[in-house]
């Protein structure tokens, strides 16, 4: 009964994130964030796995929307790389990391991470390039994600503003974060070995979908783990039970052991301390 449930939450949230992404409701979001006050200097960045490279252009779409001098940080397997190279080359703000193809966007974000690449920042927002072809509407959930984390200035100046706020460890779209049990799927002893090695609580909590903003500092107890690409499984179309949906369940987790807590775009309290 797992997966129909599953399901039907995701159908439901489909018709609302329509609603989301309509010309009316832009048109009210983009009202309500001209009152809010420009975001504090910060150093911002996005990490985008583009296995896709014809997604480029919202990758670049969302870096339009950080302060200036922000930074998007790529990655893709080699020769999706070579081509995205040629296309971003002469812009300095944008990088390029091959990365083998195995463990989807979150072996090559934990790459990243473990060699210390966003340290340098204060807040990071992970994206991928989902098209998700096993679900019905991969395309419209990506096309949600990218328009509620940085879909405009407006959006972004919204979510650093909760970064303020030192206790703020991750910012995400509420709607897509889960607590219900049978998100475990197939990942729970998983997920509970990575936890005790972290000394996180295990416990039902992540962005599905695994885009987010996050402030670094907060993924240090999932840095330190080490975990290397030759750790994750080779793609083989899996849809469940790797470790990179193990890891998936485990970044907020992270957070709580460092001592962050997670919000939604609103400031609501998702995961507190």
């Amino acid at each position: 009964m797992r997966r129909p449930a599953i399901m039907a939450q995701r159908a439901a949230e489909m018709a609302l994130g329509a609603a989301f992404l309509s010309a009316p409701a832009q048109q009210l979001r983009a009202w309500r964030l001209r009152r809010l006050a420009p975001p504090a200097a910060s150093r911002a960045a996005i990490v985008a796995h583009l296995y896709y490279p014809e997604l480029l252009c919202e990758a670049l779409t969302a870096l339009a929307a950080l302060p200036s001098g922000s930074t998007l940080l790529i990655t893709a397997p080699p020769e999706q790389a070579a081509r995205l190279r040629q296309e971003v080359r002469g812009r300095p703000d944008v990088e390029v990391h091959a990365v083998e193809n195995r463990g989807r966007d979150i072996a090559p974000f934990v790459k990243l991470l473990t060699e210390g690449r966003l340290d340098r920042f204060d807040a990071v927002l992970k994206i991928h390039g989902k098209k998700s072809p096993h679900l019905r509407h991969g395309d419209l959930r990506r096309r949600i994600f990218f328009v509620g984390l940085a879909g405009s200035r407006g959006n972004v100046a919204r979510v650093l503003a909760h970064f303020r706020d030192p206790a703020v460890g991750f910012v995400g779209l509420g709607s897509y974060f889960r607590t219900r049990p049978l998100y475990w799927m197939a990942n729970r002893p998983r997920v509970e070995a990575l936890c005790r090695r972290m000394g996180a609580p295990a416990q039902v909590g992540f962005f599905e979908g695994s885009m987010f903003w996050f402030r670094p500092v907060a993924l240090e107890p999932l840095k330190r783990l080490g975990l290397r690409t030759e750790d994750f499984e080779a793609e083989a179309g899996q849809l469940d039970g790797t470790l990179h949906h193990a890891v998936e369940r485990c970044f907020v987790l992270s957070g709580l052991a460092a001592g962050y807590e997670a919000r939604s775009l609103s400031g609501r309290r998702l995961r507190p301390r």
